[in-house]
């Protein structure tokens, strides 16, 4: 049975540059688009999230963070990592853009860890472009 490899999203902290004339910054937030299936010891897929952006300005996300949780007892959380952000992404004000992460399953990952969903959780910060 194939299950979808991540399926948890978190609230992200915005640290932009900003002025007394500027209304303050509202948090980020980073959600899972889409599935990603197929995941299996020495395999990689790609990852889609949802960066969006409440603001009334634009953002640049200069940091993406990703903590991988464990799926289950016989599958260590170490088993997956997820590529840090590429490039820095533009996110234009009170809108979305669509970011894809990298996946990889160490070779050395127990057979029961095949298509396992790995709670993700992240993180990250932009500034003001």
């Amino acid at each position: 049975m194939r299950r979808a490899l991540i399926v948890l999203a978190a609230l992200l902290v915005l640290s932009p540059v900003s002025s007394a004339a500027d209304s303050p910054a509202k948090a980020f937030t980073i959600a899972d688009a889409g599935v990603a299936t197929g995941l299996v010891p020495g395999g990689t897929v790609t990852r889609k999230v949802r960066v969006t952006n409440p603001n009334n300005q634009d953002i640049k996300v200069t940091r993406l963070d990703t903590s991988v949780g464990r799926p289950s007892p016989n599958c260590p959380a170490n088993a997956v990592t997820v590529d840090a952000l590429a490039a820095p992404v533009l996110v234009a004000r009170n809108s979305s853009a669509d970011v894809f992460l990298t996946v990889r399953m160490a070779r050395s990952a127990p057979d029961a860890c095949k298509n396992l969903t790995f709670p993700l959780t992240y993180s990250g910060t932009a500034i003001k472009p």
